[in-house]
């Protein structure tokens, strides 16, 4: 069966995102017990894109931030007919490491929203916000100090694409503006379709996905992992032998996670095969070197570990569940077991991350009916264990966003 046919079948156009910039997101200590919310509502319409903020109460039910959504002055990205690719991103929300900015993509505007963060969580547009994203259809975002690197994935149904995907740099001064960086772009063959990038812990590497590269005739996508080294004017230059091909029938390389235990694990989604791979990287040179595979759940996209580095989370949007692994190894994951998020009939997961405490793993699930008769946008709030293992224990929110929207991008603070 062809892999399009295949993601109809479930129901799912695969995966989509969410944080900060280092990918282990439940760090302690943060003033307000980490208890904020972000996410976008991704919605398509003219000016419409905004970022919905919850703070948590001690029960665990969520609570709007006044003036909340914050409008990011462009559009979404909409996927009317549930085509794979478009919809395939991690984060495209991301907080400063410094806390004081936030940013978000404009899929169908071309452009990245900047916002200042007061005390309260509230968010204030930065003087110029929107800047462009250096190309078409931003996708995902990733920090280091002053640097932002922006993934372009030139692909969104709704307007015609005339660039090249590709991986864009700038810089953040004092103000939150975003300036490009001359010559600070690389283009990737136009379909390839990118989906995430990711700084490695030590802030020397930045890794990358092209979900859809080197499309087969059958349409079945085999992707490609992508490492970069970052020049001296903070630029990025392709690693020795990129980009890299993910093993056979294991296609549609997608989600990117580290391990804070490591510096050298790197993890990729293979949601073709319902399976993520384990890679060792170079220390020297960023190449990755694939160890082994590990069976995951349906339509695999998006992959955290904890803070301690000792279990990985992956989010199986082909069956709405949340796979939960050992990593005391980093590099030989074990399964423990799955939860099955609930209220997940015409709903696809596709975002996820960790309160800063760690005591709660923020899920979003977007409306995957096409003919979007009723709004099935979730947050899940989902409990962590001791143990590392998870519960629902309250009903899903509701997010308040027109019925054709796709939510993405949790982030926390």
């Amino acid at each position: 069966m062809k892999t399009r046919l295949l993601y109809g079948a479930i129901g799912v156009t695969v995966c989509a995102a969410l944080f900060s910039c280092n990918k282990n997101h439940d760090h302690p200590g943060n003033d307000d017990g980490g208890k904020i919310v972000y996410l976008e509502t991704n919605d398509f319409h003219d000016n419409a894109n905004a970022i919905l903020a919850y703070r948590q109460k001690v029960d665990g039910t969520l609570t709007p931030l006044p003036g909340s959504p914050f409008l990011t002055h462009g559009a979404g990205l909409a996927n009317p007919k549930q085509v794979l690719g478009p919809d395939d991103t991690d984060d495209p929300v991301v907080i400063s490491s410094d806390g004081r900015f936030l940013f978000a993509v404009n899929g169908g505007s071309n452009t990245v929203a900047v916002f200042s963060i007061n005390p309260d969580g509230t968010l204030v547009t930065v003087p110029g916000s929107p800047f462009p994203s250096g190309g078409q259809t931003p996708c995902s975002i990733a920090l280091h100090g002053r640097l932002i690197y922006v993934a372009n994935k030139s692909f969104d149904p709704l307007h015609t694409i005339t660039q090249l995907p590709n991986y864009s740099t700038f810089t953040l001064d004092d103000a939150g503006k975003l300036e490009a960086v001359p010559d600070g772009k690389i283009e990737v063959p136009a379909g390839s379709s990118p989906s995430q990038v990711l700084l490695s812990n030590d802030g020397r590497f930045v890794f990358a996905t092209d979900f859809l590269a080197f499309m087969l005739p059958s349409e079945e996508p085999i992707g490609t992992l992508l490492s970069f080294g970052i020049k001296g004017d903070g630029g990025l230059k392709l690693a020795p032998g990129a980009p890299y091909v993910v093993p056979a029938g294991d296609g549609g390389a997608l989600g990117l996670a580290t391990n804070p235990r490591s510096d050298n694990t790197l993890y990729v989604g293979f949601p073709v095969g319902g399976k993520f791979g384990v890679y060792h990287i170079d220390a020297a040179t960023g190449v990755p070197t694939f160890v082994t595979q590990q069976a995951a759940g349906g339509g695999i996209c998006w992959i955290r570990t904890n803070s301690l580095g000792n279990r990985l989370y992956t989010l199986n949007s082909g069956e709405n569940s949340v796979g939960i692994y050992n990593v005391d190894n980093p590099e030989a994951p074990d399964s423990i077991t799955t939860l099955k998020l609930k209220d997940s009939q015409n709903s696809g997961d596709f975002s996820l991350n960790f309160s800063p405490d760690g005591s709660t793993l923020f899920v979003a699930s977007q409306n995957t009916d096409t003919t979007f008769a009723v709004n099935n946008n979730w947050l899940h709030v989902l409990k962590v264990a001791p143990d590392g293992t998870l519960s629902e224990p309250g009903n899903p929110l509701q997010l308040p966003v027109p019925n054709d929207a796709r939510p993405q991008g949790v982030v926390t603070r």
